[in-house]
This record gives structure tokens, C-alpha cells and sequence, in this order.
């Protein structure tokens, strides 16, 4: 249960892995809306062209991007043309920027599903190499339960201010016209 000062390759892999696993089982699907766009004089924003596509199309085709802001320049020479770009889960409608609430979810899901793994090999090696080895009595096992508990709460607080969001979005689409499923479960 100790923590090494200086963390290894493998532990960052480990957790990319069961970050990656977290988004699969919470279903995000990872899509980015790319506005090029100018200034104008009377400080207005005129959209030129407007993508949204899936993230790893994106990250395949960024040349495209690239590209048709070159043009772009090429028709307006004298604006400065910027490119913006906004990421966000497709099923849900809710963002997945850095620190976001989803971004925040599955990085909590992967710190527990680590933690649990950790836990387990914590009591198979105690319960074989330690004959005196009290699950109920061992301090550090019983500091990092409450730690772990402490994070499930959080967790589970997190997945229901998700839940309320994802709500809002949705009543916002049938505000707005659009028809809105239901996502939750």
C-alpha cells in the first residue's frame, strides 16, 4: 500500500488502459465541432464552414481542417481566420474538455477499478506471506478502504449530477425543437 515517489511507465499505462475501458463502459462517444470562422469589423463572428465529426476522424483528417483554413485566408485576406473547436460526447451532448464532468467520471472509474486491483493484490500477498496478516486490523488496509469508499461516494455523486445534466440537455433539445431521446438508464 505504499506509494513510490517517482511513478513507473507502467503505472501510466495501466491507468490509460482503465481510462480507456471506463469510456468504453460508460458509452462516450467522443465527437468535436470545428467552426472556422472570422471577425468582423462591427465585432460580429462570421462562421465560414462548420464541421462535426468524430474524434478520430478528426484526428486522422487534420490536414483537411488545416486546409480549408488556408483557403480560407487565401478569400479573405485581410481577416485574421480562426479555427475553434469544441469536443463533446454525441450521446449525451455534454462536454468532454479537460477537467470536464464526463472526462472526471471515467477518470474516477479507472482510479477505483486500480485501486480495487491494488487492494486485491495487497490481501492475496499479506494472506500468504504474512501469518499474523488481520484485515480489520492492519492500519494502511484500513486508511486506503476509507479512501477507497470515499472515492465510490464521489463517484456516485459525480454519475448523478451527470444524470441531472444530461436531463437538462435534453428538456434545452425539446426546447429548442429538436426531439430528444432519453439516454438514461
Amino acid at each position: 500500500m505504499k506509494k513510490h515517489k517517482q511513478e513507473d511507465v507502467s503505472d501510466w499505462m495501466e491507468e490509460a488502459r482503465e481510462l480507456a475501458k471506463a469510456e468504453k463502459e460508460l458509452q462516450i462517444e467522443k465527437w468535436v465541432i470545428i467552426s472556422i470562422e472570422y471577425q468582423s469589423k462591427d465585432c460580429r463572428r462570421i462562421v465560414l464552414f462548420r464541421y462535426d465529426l468524430p474524434r478520430e476522424l478528426y484526428e486522422k483528417y487534420r490536414w483537411v481542417i488545416r486546409w480549408r483554413q488556408s483557403k480560407y485566408q487565401c478569400l479573405y485576406p485581410r481577416e485574421y481566420i480562426q479555427v475553434y473547436h469544441s469536443y463533446y460526447d454525441k450521446r449525451t451532448g455534454l462536454k468532454t474538455d479537460f477537467n470536464s464532468c464526463l472526462s472526471r467520471l471515467a477518470s474516477s472509474k479507472a482510479q477505483i477499478t486500480i485501486a480495487k486491483r491494488k487492494e486485491q493484490e495487497y490481501l492475496s500477498y499479506q494472506k500468504q506471506n504474512n501469518l499474523f496478516f488481520d484485515e480489520n486490523t492492519d492500519e494502511d488496509l484500513v486508511k486506503f478502504r476509507k479512501k477507497l469508499k470515499k472515492k465510490e461516494e464521489n463517484y456516485n455523486l459525480l454519475y448523478l449530477n451527470i444524470q441531472n445534466a444530461v436531463r437538462e440537455h435534453n428538456a434545452h433539445k425539446c426546447l429548442i425543437g429538436s426531439d430528444a431521446q432519453s439516454y438514461l438508464t
